[in-house]
Order: structure tokens, then C-alpha cells, then sequence
């Protein structure tokens, strides 16, 4: 976890540096190296790196930054050997390394890593860490049915509301994107729809929540202005519900 922040931290302040010249000594002392045969770092290359995760996977835009700036910051790549595959997931998590895993091994026929091989593992894992489907594989107390029952949920959503699926996390008092917890949860059929009860006993086996043994008994009485504000208020509880915790 502690190697996330590091690799995460040293990546923003990347990103910042159109922002923010006042980088950490050793980090901007890198990157200068690192883009010096195009100028340094000056306004221009520091836009083009705010940009690094919009750039093309198939065009470096600052050739072969990635190579020189991930064999100075980090131990997870070496020149020679490319990407280790402890060190990525260490980093990155071990969803984001299998999703990025065939642009992070080393071309076939190749002995050694390169500045295109450097560019589209390192492009490949920014560009997935934060992705909701690597959230979702991520999240160790759902089983697999519950985790495509979100991914089936999240297709259905236009693109531009996927940034808003980490705010779930914090359990904000309005949805983050709107109606997904009533998509996924009845896709899983953990509402009897007979009783107008919660099947909680499937809520637990299939999502992990609410906690054994904690005091959910009042969850099921919240209500919100329409069906999916309901539903969400509840399974907010339920998800809350802790053992010794009085949720209500």
C-alpha cells in the first residue's frame, strides 16, 4: 500500500508539473533528465506531460520519457528486464497487472525492454488504475456473480459518469450515479419483491454486507424520493452496518 502512494504521489506531481514547477528535488531532477534532449522542462514539455494519460498508446509524445523516467523513480521496471511483475502488483494491484499483463511482458523475441515496451505497459497501467472494473475485481468481499452483475450495470451508463463510480467508497448521501445500486441489486434478486423485504442472508453471501452479528434491523425503513434513492439509502445502511455499531 505504501508503494501505491509513492508510485501515485511521484505520478501526480508528473501531471501537476504544468501547474507547478516546485517539484521534490529528486523527482524533478528526473524528469529534467529525462526530457533535457527536448528542452528541459519548460512550459511546453510540461503541458505535454500534464497529458501523459491522453496520449496515444501507439505515439510517445516525448520519446522515450517513459524508459528513462520509470528506470529513475522505480523499482517495479529495469531497463534491461522490464516490468517486474511483484513490484506492478505491489503498486498497481494485481486486477490492474492482469489487465495490463500481455503490454507488460516483454515482445516476443525480445531479450531485453524498450522505450516503446516502457511506454505502453507503463500508459496501459495509469490509464486502468482508477478503472471501475479493476475497483470491482478488486473488492475481495464480492463474489464473481456480484461483480458482473456491477460491470453489466455499468455498461448500461454513459461513459462520462464512470469517474464518479469511486465515490461510492465514501457513501455519500446522494448517489453518485444515479440508479446503479437498484441495477446491480436486483440483477443479484436480493429484493423480494413479495415481501418488500431485503434477503439479507444473500445480501452477505454474494456482496459481504451487512456485517454478521451488527444491528441492520431499521435499514429496510429508509426511504428516498423515488425507488433507486431507496433503495440506495438502504443498502447504504446495510453496507454500513457494523458488529456493535448501532446503524439506523
Amino acid at each position: 500500500m505504501e508503494l501505491r502512494k509513492e508510485v501515485l504521489v511521484s505520478f501526480g506531481l508528473l501531471l501537476l508539473v504544468v501547474e507547478c514547477l516546485a517539484l521534490l528535488n529528486h523527482e524533478a531532477e528526473s524528469i529534467n533528465n529525462c526530457v533535457k534532449n527536448y528542452g528541459g522542462l519548460t512550459p511546453e514539455t510540461s503541458e505535454r506531460l500534464s497529458r501523459f494519460k491522453e496520449w496515444s498508446e501507439g505515439y510517445e509524445e516525448i520519446p522515450c520519457f517513459t524508459q528513462c523516467y520509470l528506470n529513475e523513480m522505480f523499482e517495479f521496471y529495469d531497463i534491461q528486464t522490464g516490468f517486474n511483475r511483484t513490484g506492478v502488483i505491489k503498486a498497481f494491484g494485481e486486477p490492474v497487472y492482469n489487465a495490463c499483463s500481455p503490454k507488460l511482458q516483454l515482445p516476443w523475441g525480445s531479450s531485453s525492454s524498450s522505450c516503446t515496451h516502457a511506454f505502453v505497459g507503463f500508459h496501459c497501467l495509469t490509464k486502468m488504475e482508477g478503472h471501475p472494473f479493476m475497483l470491482i475485481e478488486g473488492m475481495t468481499n464480492l463474489a464473481p456473480i456480484a461483480k458482473e452483475a456491477m460491470k453489466d450495470c455499468l455498461q448500461a451508463v454513459d461513459l462520462q459518469e464512470w469517474d464518479r463510480f469511486q465515490a461510492f467508497a465514501g457513501f455519500p448521501v446522494s448517489e453518485p450515479i444515479p440508479c446503479f445500486t437498484r441495477c446491480f441489486l436486483d440483477k443479484l434478486g436480493l429484493f423480494d419483491q413479495k415481501t418488500r423485504r431485503w434477503r439479507v442472508p444473500a445480501m452477505q453471501q454474494r456482496l459481504g454486507v451487512p456485517a454478521e452479528g451488527s444491528p441492520y434491523g431499521q435499514c429496510h425503513r429508509h426511504r428516498g424520493r423515488n425507488i433507486c434513492q431507496t433503495y440506495y439509502k438502504q443498502f447504504t445502511c446495510y453496507a454500513m452496518a457494523k458488529k456493535n455499531e448501532n446503524v439506523s
